[in-house]
């Protein structure tokens, strides 16, 4: 019984996170459409961003335990492509769109959660919403959740900071590319 006298406490909790966010103003939803929207193309060369994701893939499989790392490391990996071109694009609505490469693309509202596929068919949760002056990207699938936040550089270039956390992963996997736009 003592989850439900826990219950009372969390409905304020619960309600705030189901709650719908307020529209963004007309002026934070142009500026955000001027700093992101538009084609962007790896800064570093392919081999370096796939070196940058490998080496994060390696940090995060090595916290498992031994028995999983031959599983976790090609699965993981295999769920972390390099994405040479990411577009954004700011529509009518309050709607992003996203396409990475020519794998994958999602429309969704901002501050509103859409379900979506995979490109590989699986059911997932995509949520955008801006973060401060960041663009922030929720995945959530069953077997985990992906964070992507683009970041705008002082020099017109944009980072895309990316963390992914699984049931099965003791540490969160981490990295960072840099975009420059097309």
């Amino acid at each position: 019984m003592r989850p439900l006298r826990l219950l009372p406490a969390l409905i304020p909790l619960i309600a705030a996170l189901a709650w719908p966010s307020p529209a963004p103003s007309q002026d934070s939803w142009d500026v955000m459409s001027q700093r992101f929207d538009g084609v962007w193309v790896l800064a570093v060369p392919v081999a370096t961003a796939r070196q940058t994701v490998e080496t994060a893939v390696d940090e995060a499989v090595d916290a498992m335990n031994m028995l999983l790392r031959g599983v976790a490391r090609p699965m993981i990996r295999d769920n972390t492509p390099v994405n040479e071109e990411i577009e954004l694009r700011f529509r009518a609505a309050n709607n992003i769109y996203v396409r990475f490469d020519n794998r994958a693309n999602y429309t969704s509202p901002l501050n509103g959660t859409r379900r979506v596929r995979t490109p590989e068919g699986d059911p997932m949760r995509l949520t955008q919403r801006f973060r401060g002056s960041n663009l922030e990207q929720v995945f959530q699938a069953d077997n985990g959740t992906r964070w992507n936040t683009y970041v705008p550089l002082p020099d017109g270039r944009m980072r895309m900071d990316a963390v992914t956390n699984g049931d099965m992963m003791p540490q969160a996997m981490r990295f960072s590319l840099t975009y420059r736009r097309q």
